[in-house]
C-alpha cells in the first residue's frame, strides 16, 4: 500500500493525461440527421468554435463553454499534479499537498464540465426553434464521456498523494 501511495501522484498524471488526450484527439459530439450520415463536431470547433456543415445549411458552431473551461481546468490540474510530484523532492512537501488538492478539484469539476457540454449553433437560415431542436439532437462521444470518466479518476487519486503530503509527511 506504501508503494501504491509513493506513485499515485504518477498514476494520476497519467491518467489525466490519457483523458487529455482522448479529448483532443477524438470528435465531441455527433449530429444524427433525419435522412443521412452522422455529422461530427470535432474537439477544435468544440474550444475554439468554427464553420462547419452542421446541417443541410452552412452554420456557424459557438465555442462549446463548458468544454473550453473543461479543457482550462484539465490543464491546469495536469500541471499541478506535475508540480506535486516533483516538489516533494525539493523537501516541499506542505506545498506539493496544496497542489495536489488543487488538482483534484480541477480534474473533478472539469470531468462535471464534460458531462454537461452541449453545443450551441448558429446557422442564419434557421429559424429560432429549428436551430434548438438541432442543438438537441446533439449526443456527446463516448471517448469524451471516458475522458469525464478518466479525469473524475485522476482527481480520485490525487487525494492521496495531497493527504500523505499534508497530513502523513515527514516529521521535524
Amino acid at each position: 500500500m506504501k508503494t501504491f501511495l509513493k506513485y499515485s501522484g504518477i498514476i494520476a498524471v497519467v491518467v489525466a493525461i490519457v483523458g487529455f488526450i482522448l479529448m483532443m484527439a477524438t470528435p465531441a459530439f455527433a449530429y444524427f440527421p433525419n435522412n443521412g450520415d452522422p455529422l461530427y463536431l470535432t474537439s477544435t470547433e468544440a474550444l475554439f468554435g468554427a464553420d462547419t456543415f452542421l446541417v443541410v445549411k452552412t452554420g456557424h458552431t459557438n465555442a462549446v463553454w463548458s468544454a473550453v473551461l473543461a479543457w482550462i481546468l484539465a490543464m491546469v490540474g495536469m500541471l499541478a499534479l506535475i508540480c506535486g510530484i516533483i516538489l516533494p523532492l525539493i523537501k516541499k512537501e506542505k506545498f506539493a499537498g496544496i497542489l495536489n488538492f488543487v488538482a483534484l478539484f480541477a480534474l473533478v469539476i472539469a470531468g462535471v464540465f464534460i458531462f454537461i457540454s452541449q453545443p450551441c449553433t448558429w446557422t442564419p437560415a434557421l429559424e429560432n426553434a429549428e436551430a434548438q431542436a438541432v442543438n438537441k439532437d446533439y449526443i456527446l462521444n463516448a471517448t469524451w464521456i471516458i475522458a469525464a470518466i478518466l479525469y473524475i479518476a485522476a482527481g480520485a487519486l490525487a487525494i492521496l498523494p495531497a493527504a500523505m503530503n499534508l497530513f502523513g509527511g515527514k516529521k521535524k
